[in-house]
């Protein structure tokens, strides 16, 4: 995996100091080009984060600081500062190790001190996996938005580092719910698959704790066909899919428990709904829940796409109908069986898997819209799904667009270049500042606001359906195995898609199905 050069820019000097910004954050190595009047040692500080103007040497949980010192000989170097390495919270589970063997870290500042040198310029070696930037592009009327995408995109482009989907620089593990987010995301910003197939076939053979998430397993491996169009892993991957449905599990009303044992190593799996567990909106844990059943449901279905067995769709049927008999109540859904609770996890994962029906959108839009967003940026993921598909167009552009707490302008502003695994540091003490899961707008804007979504393995058949709000304008790109597809909405004209060959087609109406020549 090849590195990318990238030269730092001097923000001040003086006093024999110097401070120097790459822009953003990134995963790589330092090499310093320096001109030594004659042998001197030279003081190196990297990291995150700043602090009154310098970099913070104290930022708190697993926001990176650095700090070292070499001798230098008289003359002209290129020096390369090593890094310790990486040091995970679980030293037992099995992390992805740095590219080229070399260990990386993220950082966005430099400080070096040092007296008798006439000049000095750090550059980073980053990795960003063969990352395309220029395969999707989007702009809009809506600066605000087009500064989130950004974000978002190079979120995506910046935890790329390694041989699979991490969770970020905490553990640098993949996790399926992670993986689901993360991988949407660089579908929507690159035509390469190859990261996908890495992450699966690890998370299959070493799955985690959540219920939900190794329940979404068959959605993420639907969502890589749908989008790579590779079905060679579809027979081998079988089984394992099989026993993330966790079907033995199930009661006689075909609802999964809130937690079990499992398999012969007595291994427990449990309910999540969101993390931290602050995030949760008061969610009640009873004996099943609403969360972990929607999955389900959406896992059901997933694979009767992946495989054809109507037993699969069967079995979601009875499924669905008892979620909504025991779950359901007044019109909304409560946490799960004998709850009188309604979190909001609980009514959009109904929502955006397809439990609710169409004429529950109404009501459900009505308890979305009012809690906003009680969640964590992972289930950020499925309040902006749940509130396209419940018509909330408007109130989903708020959410992408607004600042303060629990936004993606307030990560920005709190001084972070890649989305954070927590809305701040206050929510999560212990967070990084590189979590892909965090960046649910790389998808959600090419999916839900310009509607783009594939329908058929490999992008043969998709529908363009977009949900544009109040905006006045978009165009976004996205990349495909068969070339590029444009879609440009304007709000006095109409939607106009360019296909691959050239061809363009136009619009007016609320969605159009297209394939692919």
């Amino acid at each position: 995996m090849s590195s990318v050069k990238e030269i730092a820019r001097l923000v001040r000097s003086g006093n024999d100091e110097w401070f120097f910004d790459f822009g953003k954050d990134a995963f790589g190595r330092l090499i310093l080009e320096l001109t030594a009047g004659r042998n001197t040692v030279v003081e190196i500080a990297l990291g995150e984060c700043l602090k009154e103007g310098r970099i913070d040497p104290s930022p708190g949980g697993f926001r990176r600081y650095f700090k070292t010192a070499v001798e230098v000989k008289a003359g002209k170097h290129s020096v390369e500062i090593l890094f310790p390495p990486h040091q995970a919270p679980n030293a037992g589970l099995k992390k992805c190790l740095p590219p080229e063997g070399v260990e990386i870290m993220p950082f966005r500042y430099v400080e070096i001190s040092g007296s008798n040198i006439s000049s000095v310029q750090p550059c980073r070696l980053a990795y960003y996996g063969g990352f395309n930037d220029e395969a999707a592009e989007f702009v809009s009327s809506s600066a605000a938005l087009n500064e989130v995408w950004e974000f978002c995109k190079y979120s995506i482009k910046a935890t790329n580092a390694f041989e699979c989907y991490i969770d970020g620089d905490r553990e640098r593990l993949p996790y399926e719910g992670d993986a689901y987010i993360n991988q949407l995301g660089h579908f929507c910003c690159d035509a390469d698959y190859g990261k996908a197939a890495n992450t699966i076939c690890r998370l299959l053979t070493a799955p985690t704790w959540p219920i939900e998430w190794r329940l979404l397993m068959p959605v993420i491996v639907r969502d890589y066909v749908l989008y790579s169009g590779d079905t060679s892993q579809l027979a081998r991957w079988k089984s394992a899919l099989t026993e993330c449905l966790f079907m033995e599990r199930c009661d006689a009303d075909a609802l999964l428990p809130e937690k079990f044992d499992y398999m012969k190593n007595g291994e427990n799996v449990r309910t999540i709904v969101d993390w931290p567990p602050v995030e949760r909106d008061g969610c009640e844990f009873v004996s099943a829940m609403t969360v972990p059943n929607c999955c389900l449901y959406e896992a059901l279905r997933a694979m009767h796409w992946l495989y054809g067995d109507e037993k699969y769709l069967e079995n979601a049927g009875i499924l669905r109908a008892s979620i909504r008999r025991k779950m359901m109540k007044n019109g909304i859904f409560t946490d799960g069986t004998g709850s009188e609770h309604s979190a909001l996890h609980s009514q959009v994962f109904p929502v955006a898997f397809g439990v609710a029906d169409q004429t529950d959108w109404a009501k459900l839009g009505g308890v979305i819209k009012a809690k906003g967003m009680a969640c964590s940026v992972y289930a950020a993921q499925y309040v902006l799904d749940a509130s396209f598909i419940c018509g909330l167009h408007e109130h989903a552009l708020h959410l992408l667009t607004r600042r303060g707490e629990r936004s993606w302008l307030g990560m920005i502003d709190q001084g972070s270049t890649i989305t954070m695994e927590a809305w701040s540091n206050e929510l999560k003490p212990n967070q990084d500042w590189n979590h892909a899961w965090g960046a649910a707008p790389a998808n959600v804007i090419p999916r839900r606001l310009c509607g783009i979504r594939p329908l058929r393995a490999g992008f043969a058949e998709f529908i363009v359906e977009p949900k544009p709000g109040d905006l006045e304008f978009f165009r976004f790109r996205q990349p495909t195995l068969h070339g590029a597809v444009t879609v440009e909405y304007r709000k006095n004209s109409g939607t106009t898609v360019t296909l691959p060959d050239g061809t363009q087609k136009s619009f007016s109406g609320e969605s159009q199905i297209f394939k692919m020549r």
